[in-house]
C-alpha cells in the first residue's frame, strides 16, 4: 500500500509527514475530479486509506505508546531518547507541544481525509454495485476506527465528513463525544451492510462485515450501550467464522496471518523497498520495559505470560516481547501485523456487556469467559467465586489486561472503567486524573486560537 502514498496525498493533499491538521495543501480540484473516474482509481483511493494506519505515528509505531505505555503494561526507561517525548507521555508529563501527540493527530486525519475524498466522489461514478458497496464501506471503516481512536485520545474533536479545503477547515470546532460516537456507529452499521463476510486471494486482509461487526460491539461497550453490544456481538460470537486459535502463541506468528482469530489487523510486509515493514514494537535495550505488575497477575502455567517475555533480536541492541518477534530483514525492518480485533477480545467484550445487562449466575457470560481461562490454560471461573456483577466486571477486566497485553486495549480499559489512576499508581507513578484524555496539540490551539469553539483540554 505505501507505493500509493505519494499519488494519493499529492491528490487529498494531506501528506503522510503533515505536522498539523490545517497544513493541508489547497487541494487540484481539476486532479482530485480527473482521478475519481474508475473502479481501479478507487481502488487505489482505498488503499491510500488503509496506507494511513500503516503510518508511523498510528499502528506503524506512536499508537503503541499513546496507549500501551501509557497504561500500567509497559514502561519507558528511556528520558534521554528522543528528548524524552515517549517517557514523558509514560510519566504523564507530556506537554501540549508533544510532537508524538501533534503526529499522531496529523495522521489520523489524514485518514480520515482520505477516506472523505472517496466516500464523497464515490456515488457520482458508475461502478459495479457490490464493488462500490466494498469501497464505500472499507472507507467507513477506516473512517470509523480513526475517530473511535481520537476521540478516546482527545475526547470533543473535529467532527468533518466531507473533503473540505483548508479555507473551511478553519470554521471547524471541537464536537460533543456524543457526536462523534453517533457518527462511528452510523459508519460501522453502514460498513457492516455493504462489506462482504470475507476475501480471497490477494484482498485478504480488508475489512470485514464481520470486523465492521465487532468493532461497533466495542464502540458500544465503550459508550455504555450494552444491550446494543450483546445483540451486535452475539451474531459474531455464536458463528462459525471466527474461532480461538488452541494455540495462543499461533495467533501471533509471522507464518500465521490473517488466522481465523483475526478479525481486523494492520497489515505489514517486511524487506521492501515501498517501506511496508515497521520498527521492533516495544524493543528496548535499557533493561526490561514490560512492567512487574503485568506479569505477576499471570497465574502460575498460563500460557500467555511467555508472550510477554523479552527476546534478544539477533545482529541488534534490541530486545522485544514474544508476542511481536520476528527477525530483522536485509532491509533492516520486521512485518508483524497488527491485530486491531480479535475474536478473544469479541468474547470478552460479550461477557461484560452481558453481565452490565444482567449478572446471572448460571448466564453464558461465565461460559464466554472461560472459554479465554480455558485457552491459556489456567482454572476456570465458578459462581462460587464471582458471586456478584462487581465482582464479575472486575475478573473481566483483568482478563482482558492477561489475554490482550500490548494490542493497545490496556488504556481504553482503565479509562472507561474510572479505574487508571489507581491501577497506574501501582507502577509507582502519580497519574493526574484530568490526564485520561491528551492535551490537543499546540499547533491546533495556536492556528484555531478560539476558547470557545477549540479550547484546550481542561488540567493543561
Amino acid at each position: 500500500m505505501k507505493k500509493l502514498v505519494l499519488s494519493i496525498a499529492i491528490l487529498v493533499g494531506a501528506s503522510a509527514c503533515q505536522k498539523n491538521f490545517l497544513e493541508l495543501k489547497p487541494q487540484s480540484q481539476a486532479n482530485v475530479d480527473n482521478f475519481y473516474k474508475t473502479a481501479n482509481d478507487f481502488g487505489n483511493a482505498v488503499n491510500g486509506a488503509y496506507d494511513a494506519l500503516q503510518m508511523a505515528n498510528q499502528y506503524g509505531g506512536d499508537y503503541n505508546t499513546l496507549v500501551e505505555t501509557r497504561s500500567d503494561n509497559v514502561l519507558d526507561n528511556d528520558p534521554s531518547s528522543s528528548a524524552g517525548l515517549r517517557y514523558n507521555i509514560d510519566r504523564f508529563i507530556e506537554p501540549t507541544t508533544n510532537t508524538v501527540l501533534r503526529d499522531t493527530w496529523g495522521s489520523l486525519y489524514t485518514g480520515i481525509n482520505r477516506c472523505n475524498l472517496i466516500l464523497d466522489k464515490i456515488d457520482a461514478v458508475t461502478i459495479d454495485a457490490p464493488l462500490k458497496a466494498r469501497y464505500k464501506g472499507e472507507a467507513q471503516f477506516i473512517r470509523a476506527l480513526s475517530y473511535f481512536n481520537l476521540v478516546r485520545l482527545w475526547g470533543k474533536v473535529p467532527l468533518v465528513l466531507t473533503a473540505g479545503t483548508t479555507t473551511e477547515a478553519r470554521s471547524y470546532k471541537r464536537n460533543e463525544v456524543t457526536e462523534i460516537y453517533a457518527a462511528i456507529e452510523k459508519d460501522l452499521t453502514d460498513a457492516a451492510a455493504g462489506l462482504p463476510a470475507s476475501y480471497t486471494g490477494n484482498d485478504v486482509g480488508r475489512a470485514t462485515s464481520g470486523a465492521a461487526k465487532g468493532l461497533l460491539g466495542k464502540v458500544y461497550v465503550t459508550a455504555k450501550k450494552y444491550d446494543l453490544a450483546v445483540s451486535t456481538l452475539k451474531e459474531l460470537v455464536n458463528g462459525t467464522t471466527y474461532q480461538l486459535l488452541p494455540d495462543i502463541a499461533s495467533v501471533f506468528s509471522v507464518t500465521n496471518k490473517n488466522n481465523a482469530e483475526i478479525l481486523f489487523a494492520v497489515k505489514f510486509k517486511k524487506g521492501g523497498t515501498l517501506g511496508e515493514g515497521h520498527g521492533l514494537w516495544y524493543g528496548t535495550s535499557i533493561g526490561d520495559n514490560i512492567e512487574p505488575s503485568l506479569r505477576a497477575a499471570y497465574p502460575s502455567g498460563d500460557k500467555r505470560l511467555p508472550l510477554t517475555v523479552q527476546v534478544p533480536v539477533p545482529n541488534n541492541i534490541l530486545a522485544v516481547p514474544r508476542k511481536f518477534y520476528d527477525d530483522l530483514s536485509s532491509t533492516n525492518d520486521v512485518g508483524n501485523d497488527f491485530p486491531v480485533l480479535r475474536f478473544a477480545d469479541v468474547l470478552l467484550l460479550y461477557a461484560e456487556a452481558l453481565n452490565e445487562v444482567g449478572y446471572q449466575a448460571d448466564g453464558d457470560a461465565f461460559n464466554v469467559l472461560n472459554r479465554i481461562r480455558t485457552r491459556a490454560g489456567v482454572a476456570t471461573y465458578t459462581n462460587t467465586q464471582l458471586t456478584t456483577k462487581e465482582a464479575f466486571r472486575s475478573a473481566v477486566i483483568n482478563e482482558r489486561r492477561l489475554e490482550l497485553a500490548l494490542e493497545n486495549d490496556r488504556w481504553f480499559d482503565l479509562v472507561r472503567t474510572g479505574t487508571a489512576v489507581d491501577a497506574i499508581k501501582v507502577t509507582g507513578i502519580t497519574m493526574p486524573a484530568y490526564r485520561t484524555v491528551y492535551p490537543i496539540p499546540q499547533s491546533e490551539i495556536d492556528v484555531y486560537n478560539s476558547k470557545t469553539n477549540f479550547p484546550q483540554n481542561e488540567g493543561y
